[in-house]
């Protein structure tokens, strides 16, 4: 078929082809092509025709040979069948005797288990009373958990209804023994433990609690454990509160009553304040806990731990709570904060004044504060621990249920969380937990919330808020203390006030960080920043008010005068001060809040935490900038000032010209005699006022001064014409003055004259075209600080290059 598709196709080409021939001598060859091309095909015709025969006798021998393996392979078939029906039916004889077999083999193991239990209960009962009768009640007690286990087997087996009359007597009979034995263990115990309690013996009192959990009760023994610990810590807690109140009317002065002077020798042992007796009853808390926690969690695991702490913690809240009232009464703490609001309403004080009172009174808030900070933290490490003991159970026992660790750590992370209950009982990371575990995690949350929601905890929030309070007020009158006592120590390049009150912003906040208050670190550092953005830089800037006319008053004349008389006045140094406290409180601010957002990192590992005191942080950033910039404005003014008093050099560049010969540039003095006298000149208006600034707020206003003055050198400059070598004597000036001003300032000055220095540049070009080799992206490393349109104008300054080849420039 493809060959027939294809006939038409080379018909057309052999038609084409004849119809192209032209000659008789292509019709032969043509001819004699086709002849010889029909007898290579009538060869390979005859070839495939003579192998026709013997293609006939292949395919008559295959069939023959084919019915005859047919026929072979049905018989085996067939025989393979046979065997196979024999074997399946003998297969099925041994399975239905294997599985009678197995059904009888079950049946013994039933019967030889269940003579194992009665023989294991039987063993229980004999065990329980000679352990009763020789007073090993912690054998008795594991007796009859075996017997408990036992029963509860026999009953889930069905074996004791299945049993025979005989045997369900005999096992009523041993069950009414264990029962009555395990009664009266319970009685022992009880009596024993509570004269274990009476006695205060902790290894009996462990010993007999433990003994619960085989006797199916232990939240009965959690119960007793959490009643003795809370008697023993009572006791405790009320020894600290008598040695604390001792102290405390101690401290009180003669008019203290007879009965705390009386106490203070005893006192004097114990801890000397709140924050000692505080960590004291914390740490015989903790130390507590932390002792027994391996045998009661091992006994009735990680809830049992939860629930000793929540009953622990009422002793705390108790103790702790009349503990912190009475100190609040020996401190006068609501008077203190009524006194200080009193005197923050009352009008300020004159500079210079402060008085011994109010001093004294600062003193007194400041040593409360102190105490305050230091109660809040103890309290945050002691609630931070607890947590921690009940996570780390929890977590422990969670795993070895098989629940996926990161729930786990995910309920143990979030369960240090005031809102751990909300959220503690779902898995974390996604993963769904067992049943038990997630009530386990959710009673954790329930005990974390307890113990942040006691009175003791909203008696320690209520701290925070007298501590926030106090240390508001302490910032502003500290602060206002600081600026008005200000005084320059001889010799000193800053004023006292911004040592005093950096000291004051920097303590004040890391005294905050410390209370781990997020919102009560947050707010006193919100005031801090206010503080120094609007009450110091104020007051800073108020000394600078004057003007520089006090300052520049002391500055040398260029021809020396006045340089030599003597140290600068009181006023010049004053203004100098002024400057240099604005710029160094700009860097302190940066060096605090560097310093802060160090010690929140350490103290709030929490990121939405760090994230919300960074927040504050950051404006810090914006006044550390407003106090540079005020610095920046006064330096800017004295450097206003300082260029008049070079102008008598700037009017001598005016009257310089540049227009050389080859005999004034050889000169080399015709062009460049102002380049030596501005240097000194430059050097003498800075050099007076080096001691007086500090290096930073020197250097800033020597490349001020430049700035002008090369602002200044460009205009004058642009006025005048120059020749080939009046650009080249240019170029010589100011590579002079670059050498001089490097020499003046430790910073680089180069790019500063990098205009004049192009200026200098094209004015000694031979020829306009030759800019070309400097401008462009290939054309080196130069960057040019000239527009095109100043370029043009610069090449304008030379009378010798034509006006009409400078517009024709492609720049």
């Amino acid at each position: 078929m493809p060959a027939l598709a294809r006939a038409p196709s080379a018909a057309l080409g052999e038609d084409e082809k004849l119809a192209a021939l032209t000659s008789a001598a292509d019709v032969h060859r043509l001819l004699h092509e086709t002849v010889a091309r029909e007898r290579a095909i009538e060869a390979a015709l005859d070839k495939q025709l003579a192998r026709r025969g013997e293609l006939q006798r292949a395919v008559a021998g295959l069939q023959a040979g084919t019915a005859e393996v047919l026929e072979l392979a049905r018989a085996d078939a067939e025989q393979l069948a046979r065997g196979v029906a024999a074997t399946a039916a003998a297969a099925d004889r041994i399975g239905s005797r294997v599985r009678a077999l197995d059904a009888q083999a079950g049946a013994v193991g039933e019967t030889l288990e269940l003579i194992g239990l009665i023989l294991d209960r039987t063993h229980c009962v004999s065990g329980v009373q000679q352990a009763m009768a020789a007073g090993d009640y912690d054998a008795a007690a594991g007796h009859i958990a075996t017997f408990l286990a036992l029963e509860a087997r026999l009953a889930a087996s069905g074996a004791a209804a299945a049993g025979g009359g005989a045997d369900a007597g005999q096992a009523e009979e041993q069950r009414q023994l264990l029962l009555s034995a395990k009664a009266q263990l319970e009685g022992v115990v009880s009596q024993r433990l509570e004269d274990a309690v009476g006695a205060r013996d902790h290894a009996a009192v462990l010993r007999f609690v433990l003994i619960h959990k085989p006797l199916a009760a232990p939240e009965r023994g959690v119960s007793r454990y959490v009643d003795y610990m809370r008697l023993v810590l009572g006791a405790q807690a009320r020894e600290l509160y008598a040695s604390l109140d001792a102290v405390l009317d101690a401290r009180g002065g003669a008019g203290a009553p007879p009965r705390a002077r009386g106490g203070a020798a005893k006192a004097a042992a114990a801890p000397a304040g709140v924050v000692d007796v505080l960590s004291a009853l914390f740490r015989s808390v903790a130390m507590a806990v932390e002792a027994d926690e391996a045998a009661l969690v091992g006994a009735f695991g990680a809830r049992a731990l939860a629930d000793v702490v929540v009953g622990v913690q009422a002793e705390v809240d108790a103790a702790g709570v009349r503990m912190l009232d009475r100190f609040l009464e020996a401190r006068r703490v609501a008077a203190l904060i009524s006194d200080a609001q009193g005197r923050k309403r009352a009008s300020p004080l004159p500079p210079g004044g402060g008085g011994g009172d109010a001093v004294a009174a600062t003193k007194q808030v400041e040593a409360v504060i102190q105490e305050l900070v230091l109660l809040v933290a103890r309290s945050e490490e002691y609630f931070g621990f607890m947590s921690s003991r009940m996570a780390e159970a929890v977590a422990a026992e969670v795993a070895s249920m098989g629940a996926p660790a990161g729930g786990a750590g995910g309920a143990a992370r979030r369960a240090s969380a005031p809102d751990a209950a909300k959220d503690s009982g779902g898995g974390g990371g996604g993963a769904a937990l067992d049943p038990a575990a997630a009530a386990l995690q959710a009673h954790l949350g329930q005990a974390e919330a307890a113990l942040r929601s006691g009175p003791f905890a909203v008696a320690v929030r209520q701290l925070l808020g007298q501590y926030l309070a106090l240390e508001e007020l302490y910032l502003e009158d500290t602060t206002d203390m600081a600026i008005r006592i200000d005084e320059v120590v001889a010799g000193a390049l800053t004023s006292s006030v911004v040592d005093d009150a950096f000291f004051i912003l920097k303590k004040c906040g890391g005294r905050a960080l410390a209370t781990r208050s997020v919102q009560c670190a947050a707010a006193v550092l919100g005031q801090l920043n206010d503080l120094a953005a609007n009450k110091l830089r104020a007051a800073l800037a108020a000394k600078l008010g004057a003007g520089p006319g006090r300052l520049l008053a002391a500055a040398p004349a260029l021809d020396g005068s006045g340089a030599a008389g003597g140290a600068p006045d009181a006023g010049a140094v004053g203004h100098a001060v002024a400057i240099n406290n604005i710029d160094v409180a700009g860097e302190y601010v940066r060096k605090l809040r560097g310093e802060l957002e160090g010690h929140a990192e350490r103290l709030f590992p929490r990121a939405s935490e760090l994230d919300r005191l960074r927040s504050v942080l950051v404006d810090m950033t914006k006044t550390a900038g407003d106090f540079r910039g005020a610095a920046g404005k006064a330096l800017e003014a004295v450097a206003d000032g300082l260029l008049p008093r070079l102008r008598p050099i700037l009017d001598e560049v005016g009257t310089t010209s540049y227009q050389l010969s080859e005999s004034d540039y050889a000169g080399g003095e015709l062009g460049g005699g102002w380049v030596m006298r501005l240097a000194v000149g430059l050097e003498l208006q800075l050099s007076w006022l080096q001691p007086l600034l500090t290096p930073g707020c020197w250097e800033s206003l020597a490349l001020l001064l430049l700035d002008k003055l090369l602002t200044r050198l460009e205009v004058l400059l642009g006025r005048k014409t120059f020749t080939q070598l009046g650009g080249l004597q240019l170029d010589r000036d100011v590579r002079s003055l670059v050498a001089a001003a490097g020499e003046l300032t430790t910073r680089p000055v180069r790019d500063k004259f990098a205009r004049l220095t192009q200026m200098a540049i094209v004015l000694s070009l031979e020829s306009v075209e030759e800019f070309l080799d400097y401008w462009g992206d290939d054309t080196g490393h130069i960057t040019w600080r000239l527009t095109p349109s100043e370029v043009r104008g610069v090449l304008g300054q030379r009378p010798d290059f034509a006006r009409d080849a400078i517009a024709a420039l492609p720049l």
